[in-house]
């Protein structure tokens, strides 16, 4: 049966081919957006106030993430335990010798 993969060529060229952007992508800038003065960047003094605003909720995900964390170990832990035996392995050859000994 012939090999029905695709040469390394070929790949390797329609790999190169998609890294470029399309033609209809490429958009000249106007002489407008050239002559414009740069965007004015924000006070220093909104970002902090934006981050003061936001320390209370950071503080209460802190408190929430390490409660969740708790729970988590937790709930492991109790996992471990559900996956023990439920039969006690000194008492299992005899409930399966004698159910062996009433099937037909």
């Amino acid at each position: 049966m012939p090999d029905r993969r695709p040469p390394l060529a070929l790949v390797l060229g329609l790999a190169l081919a998609a890294c470029g952007a399309p033609d209809a992508a490429v958009v000249p800038v106007s002489e407008a957006a050239l002559a414009a003065p740069p965007p004015r960047l924000g006070e220093t003094a909104e970002f902090d106030a934006a981050l003061a605003r936001a320390d209370p909720d950071a503080r209460r995900l802190e408190t929430d993430a390490a409660d969740l964390a708790a729970r988590a170990t937790a709930l492991r832990a109790r996992a471990a335990a559900m996956g023990a035996a439920i039969i006690d392995p000194a008492v299992r050859p005899r409930l399966e010798a004698g159910a062996a000994g009433n099937q037909p």
